[in-house]
């Protein structure tokens, strides 16, 4: 099945504590506007730098927001897999429906590593799971192999987010992993790669640019069910000018946080520290960026 998945930043009260209010209104801002899938807690929610008990608040508190609305996701991921195991089942009991999992950063692993992280998660956890492969920040990456591996010994691991910018490692993963087992999800995680992950065999995108205009996603989704190739090249040209936003400030979160106080969804731009926030003498130049967008 086609779809896209908003990986939802993260409002802030303070460096450390989440403003549950605000991240509720942008869940119904996306599912408002036909996004199917929400995934807190991924890369683009700041998970690295939230403590544990924030984490579960919003996990908690997010189920009843998105549950029978969009599928529920929850990133779940550290650097232990006991602590994943633990998050996970949390998740799970509060109402997710399934976990993304990215594997262990920091130091790299090997493919048996990876393996056997994977597999003693999935034999603990008892609900669906994401692989998450983010060589840029993991250090290594998840060979296709092994992947298809992990969809033979887990029937509880169904998909994978591959965050790669170029597209061949996810075509391989769909070459490898589609034929034995073609509801196995291989979503891209950058926004333009959309149409070319669907065309190859892929499910579309779990990707940040739908936090700030989801309609623009949600219509692109339509358009590839319905196989309308006009449709699809049209909004691809707009999404391709809409990247440009990615590379405005570092990190990209903050640009996108400061749109969502435009919106008046979040009630402020903060981001976990030592993040800055987006600075102010560059709003002007971000609010006439988005004017071709809204």
């Amino acid at each position: 099945m086609i779809k896209y998945v908003a990986p939802v930043l993260t409002a802030l009260h303070n460096a450390k504590e989440v403003d549950v209010e605000s991240c509720l209104k942008l869940y119904d801002y996306l599912i408002n506007n036909n996004i199917d899938g929400i995934a807190v807690f991924g890369t683009s929610g700041e998970f690295p730098h939230i403590p544990t008990a924030e984490k579960k608040k919003l996990i908690k508190a997010a189920a009843p927001q998105i549950k029978n609305r969009a599928e529920y996701i929850v990133g779940t991921g550290t650097m232990n897999a006991d602590e994943t195991i633990e998050l996970s089942c949390f998740a799970f009991d509060s109402g997710a429906d399934a976990v993304i999992i990215v594997s262990p950063y920091y130091y790299g692993m090997t493919d048996d590593s990876i393996f056997e992280y994977y597999s003693k998660v999935a034999d603990e956890v008892k609900g669906n799971i994401y692989l998450y492969n983010f060589p840029d920040r993991t250090s290594y990456s998840i060979k296709p192999k092994t992947v298809l591996e992990l969809a033979r010994a887990h029937a509880n691991i169904i998909g994978i987010k591959d965050t790669v910018p170029d597209m061949g490692h996810t075509v391989d993963i769909i070459k490898t992993v589609k034929p034995e087992f073609p509801d196995f999800a291989v979503f891209s995680a950058y926004d333009n790669n959309f149409v070319y992950n669907i065309l190859s065999g892929g499910n579309g995108c779990v990707a940040i640019l739908a936090n700030i205009a989801p309609k623009l996603f949600s219509d692109w989704v339509k358009a590839a069910r319905e196989k309308n190739f006009d449709t699809l090249a049209e909004i691809q040209k707009k999404v391709d000018r809409l990247m440009d936003i990615l590379w405005i400030y570092s990190p990209f979160l903050s640009t996108t946080k400061a749109i969502l106080v435009d919106k008046g969804i979040f009630a402020k731009d903060l981001m976990t520290f030592p993040y800055l926030p987006f600075p102010e003498a560059k709003k002007r130049e971000l609010r006439d960026f988005m004017k071709d967008f809204e």
